[in-house]
């Protein structure tokens, strides 16, 4: 597979098969994606790989926090208090078209809530990562750290495997710390779940748009 298939066949998966994925191969996918580059050759990043029982007590965990209102404090903003209109709409747009999918009106909270809350169960995957970001950087540092995360991704594309990326978990920093053990110099960004995707799941029927190229690039001559 090249480059640009993987990038056209990345998206994020919400629904995957009860099936193991290989530790060795969930290794070779973060040896691959280590070449990420950043400044100076900072590589301000970690990763936390969760399975198995470690996985199924961080969720249970998770969960339950989640049904008695008890998220923490995110520690960064992972999403703008003003939210310019262009940035709304496509918010929406993407989110009723998830919900269009899965068959849950708009008015059903109840169902939306639980859709919401199958982040902290990764979406069925039998791998969860956790990503961080060494507190020392700033915004330049963070890009970095997406490059990292944008070549698990496609590297997880060229094994046969589906990601959905989880800012959710940015909303329980200290359950996370408590299970994987990050350190004090870290920032919890991220969650990825990862597996084998489920492709009659109806949360993978959808596809988000994309900008028309003269929308966002321009060439100067």
């Amino acid at each position: 597979m090249d480059v640009k298939e993987a990038i056209k066949k990345r998206r994020s998966v919400r629904g995957f098969l009860d099936k193991e994925v290989n530790i060795e191969t969930v290794k070779e996918i973060l040896e691959i994606s280590k070449r990420a580059p950043s400044g100076v050759n900072s590589q301000p990043w970690k990763v936390y790989v969760i399975t198995g029982k470690s996985k199924d007590n961080l969720i249970r965990e998770a969960c339950d926090k989640f049904d008695n209102g008890q998220m923490e404090n995110e520690l960064y903003q992972v999403y703008p208090e003003e939210r310019p209109d262009w940035y709304k709409d496509r918010q929406r747009k993407t989110g009723f078209a998830l919900y269009d999918a899965l068959g849950i009106k708009k008015e059903d909270m109840d169902k939306r809530v639980a859709q919401a809350k199958k982040n902290y169960e990764f979406f069925g995957a039998p791998v969860g990562l956790f990503i961080t970001v060494n507190k020392s950087v700033g915004p330049n540092g963070w890009g970095h750290v997406g490059h990292l995360i944008q070549n698990i991704c496609l590297t997880a594309v060229e094994a046969g495997l589906g990601t959905c990326l989880q800012e959710a978990w940015a909303g329980l920093p200290t359950l996370v710390k408590e299970h994987v053990g990050y350190s004090d110099d870290e920032v919890l960004w991220c969650g990825i779940a990862l597996g084998y995707e489920d492709a009659d799941h109806p949360a993978n029927s959808f596809r988000t748009e994309r900008e028309e190229f003269e929308s966002f690039a321009k060439i100067l001559k």
